[in-house]
């Protein structure tokens, strides 16, 4: 039966994401760059948030982590304090490096192997996105692969309609310091925008005998776009985006031990001094657009996108291991000196060298008429998709002397890691959308068929010659239909609700593993929602459901683990929860000739996640040993509130913004929650204590052109734990400021 539905699929389409307007007739309009959600999220068969240039604007926040806070359903971990590789999950999925979201800019897949090798340690430059989209629900069954959880969508700068420029200066706490400046224009038949960014600072860790904790991103981006005349029979476009950006991080995976933590949230070891992270990303695209008919639209994108990242960490101090000493820094004092600087040894370390390749084609048919009352809209779609992660590790050796760490000897490439991760994917959509009165109906269905590669040469081989080669493959596919409804009960209110099923690729097949293959994640997802939009008041508030069939759990050295890379099968597991959103004018009646604003907001998610089988976990993020039905899955915070209150006017805007991370569980358990404390052993902690950040942003326009803005982050200078991982208890960004200009031209 699968086979029977997907053949037409394949012949009828022309690939998925980059989704056109969803104007029933189409025109020359379609050819600008679009969004997937944008200013159509009031009709939308699923939740759906979009927060565009003018809102990135009030909040000045470069940190992408601070400003995904304000939506509900999405979760957060903190991890360096910047926001430069956010741990992101939505509705429940795990938020460790992002790897269970599809993550995009400008409706392309963005992650650097997005099925091979899917954390993203890339993520694209926050400080110079004009908007963010998030897709969650029965919607989100054309942005694969993984749709259990959803889809962010990142928006980079726009070719503008008459010609413009921009230039953003700005310098705060830490040497933080951001440049940016872009220029564009659309003339008759030719439009172009190009871009310079750049944002570092110094890092507000401080270093044992001082030294750089920060770091230094730059992107170049450029936009070229070829249209036809405005009045053609045919409009057509031609996009290229080229974008190129460059990082060099003094960022390390260690954080600290509480009795540490508690004397100095800053600190960071002697031990890590010569941690860093050197990473490159190009990525270069080509968009087709043609409208053959006024019902009628196609878009096409070939990409390729190529990232490096190597990033160097000290392993072990003295001979023992990071997480040997952060369990019990008595018992392994010998290790603790060397790592804090206080005694003289020996200390291991590892490059982890990983080279990124995704490529792809993908394209979107729409078709939309209307018969008497009711419309229709048809989307068709197929991506071919490949990517590819080659991964080398290599370790060295160094001797801490006298707090200074000095390299003694570097071992042949490979000899920790030595391994090649290759994917193909086909993937293909239809969908239907009947509209009658206010009735939307969005029934739809997705094919994902996948071949998977893995070959580990071992740590021994250091030509790849094959002598000591494992290797191991997985093809599979899974159809993956969904339903959606709309119903508008007024001009201000609407219910929505959908199912569909939801699916996240199984990884790489391993060649170590003693309980079994991991198998595809699938889910049942339900939500059911209600919109209100009137006098100023905006609502939504959506409950959903993940039923899911087989939840993996994974081994990551981010996440906890001891760093395979391997997935393991969970079972059967429930994650329900609640979601609402509120933003209402509280002068919204009290004059209406008056320009002055007193906008509030909240983004509340209650998220409640257990296991619902017993099983024996095979290791990594969750621990080993066995797991119990009804268990808590860890790291999904079941309390998340954010709440902000501004005052504005025509030259002048202020927000303060509060968010509320709750008690996060840090092992599955049923028990009382343990917090780090006096006298509990690093290793018992179970539990990662609620805390509040409190930021604030002014903009002050001095004219047209010329504004100003600060903003003060961590106001209350919070020095709580914000997380427990990679390796130790890790703080959050402290007391800051940051004052730039902003000028448009």
């Amino acid at each position: 039966m699968n086979k029977i539905l997907v053949l037409p699929l394949m012949l009828l389409s022309i690939s998925t994401f980059a989704q056109l307007s969803t104007q029933d007739t189409l025109t020359s309009r379609n050819l600008e760059e679009v969004t997937i959600i944008g200013d159509k999220g009031k009709s939308l068969p699923g939740a759906g948030q979009y927060i565009g240039v003018r809102k990135l604007e009030k909040l000045n926040q470069p940190n992408v982590n601070n400003v995904l806070r304000i939506i509900p359903g999405v979760n957060v971990r903190d991890e360096e304090g910047f926001g430069l590789r956010p741990n992101i999950g939505l509705r429940g999925t795990p938020v460790n490096r992002s790897a269970k979201i599809t993550l995009m800019e400008d409706g392309i897949l963005i992650a650097p192997a997005p099925y091979a090798d899917p954390s993203a340690y890339y993520f694209p430059t926050f400080a110079r996105m004009q908007g963010i989209e998030v897709l969650k629900g029965s919607s989100q069954i054309k942005y694969g692969p993984y749709t259990i959880g959803g889809a962010v969508n990142l928006l980079s700068t726009t070719i503008p309609s008459t010609f413009k420029g921009f230039a953003q200066l700005s310098y705060g706490s830490f040497g933080t310091n951001q440049q940016r400046v872009w220029v564009g224009d659309s003339r008759k038949n030719f439009d172009y925008v190009f871009e310079v960014n750049r944002i570092a600072s110094n890092g507000f860790k401080k270093l044992d005998n001082g030294g750089n904790t920060g770091f230094d991103r730059r992107d170049v981006m450029g936009k070229l776009r070829w249209h036809t005349d405005e009045n053609v029979r045919i409009p057509q476009s031609v996009t290229l985006k080229v974008l190129n950006t460059t990082e060099e991080g003094n960022e390390t995976y260690l954080g600290l031990t509480y009795e540490d933590f508690k004397a100095n949230p800053i600190k960071r070891y002697a031990g890590t001094q010569n941690d860093i992270l050197d990473l490159k990303h190009n990525h270069l695209s080509l968009n087709h657009t043609i409208i053959p008919s006024k019902n009628l639209a196609i878009n096409t994108t070939a990409y390729y996108s190529y990232t490096l990242r190597d990033w160097y960490r000290a392993n072990t101090f003295g001979g023992k291991s990071i997480n040997n000493i952060l369990a019990d820094p008595i018992t392994n004092q010998e290790g603790y000196n060397i790592m804090s600087g206080k005694a003289n040894g020996a200390i291991e370390g590892q490059a982890s060298n990983r080279t990124y390749l995704s490529k792809g084609l993908q394209t979107n048919a729409q078709y939309s008429f209307t018969t008497n009352e009711i419309s229709h809209k048809f989307q068709v779609g197929i991506r071919y998709h490949t990517d590819q992660a080659d991964r080398y590790a290599t370790s060295s050796t160094s001797t801490m002397t006298n707090g200074v760490l000095i390299q003694t000897g570097i071992g042949f490439k490979g000899n920790k890691e030595n391994q090649i991760r290759n994917a193909k994917s086909f993937a293909t959509f239809l969908s239907y959308d009947l509209s009658y009165k206010g009735l939307k109906v969005s029934p739809g269905v997705r094919y994902e068929k996948v071949n998977i590669d893995f070959q580990n040469y071992g740590t021994a081989d250091n030509a790849r010659l094959g002598t000591a080669l494992k290797s191991a493959k997985n093809d599979l596919f899974i159809v993956l239909p969904g339903i959606g409804i709309n119903y508008e009960l007024n001009p201000n209110m609407s219910a929505f609700g959908g199912v569909h099923k939801g699916f996240s690729p199984p990884g790489m097949p391993s060649i170590t593993s003693t309980t079994g293959q991991a198998k595809v994640e699938t889910s049942i997802n339900y939500e059911l929602g209600y919109r209100f939009n009137k006098s100023g008041l905006n609502a939504q508030v959506v409950g959903f459901l993940n039923n899911y069939d087989n939840i993996l759990g994974s081994d990551n050295v981010s996440g906890g683990g001891a760093g395979t890379g391997d997935l393991f099968n969970a079972g059967n597991a429930k994650i329900q929860g609640l979601e609402i959103g509120i933003e209402y004018d509280l002068l919204h009646k009290k004059n209406a000739n008056s320009d002055l604003k007193l906008p509030v907001s909240i983004a509340y998610t209650y998220t409640d996640a257990k296991f619902q089988e017993t099983f024996v976990n095979g290791g990594g993020d969750w621990g080993s040993g066995t797991i119990n039905k009804n268990d808590l899955i860890p790291f999904i915070t079941p309390h998340l509130l954010t709440t902000s209150i501004g005052i504005e006017n025509k030259k002048f805007n202020a927000t303060i913004i509060g968010r509320y991370t709750g008690e996060t569980r840090t092992k599955p358990g049923q028990s009382d929650a343990i917090v780090p404390n006096d006298n509990i052993k690093y290793n018992d902690v179970n539990t990662i204590t609620g805390f509040l950040i409190i930021d604030v942003s002014a903009n002050y326009k001095f004219s047209q052109n010329f504004s100003a803005f600060a903003t003060i982050n961590n106001i209350t200078n919070n020095k709580s734990i914000v997380a427990n991982l990679p390796q130790g208890y890790r703080p959050n960004m402290p007391l800051s400021f940051n004052i730039g200009l902003k000028a448009e031209f």
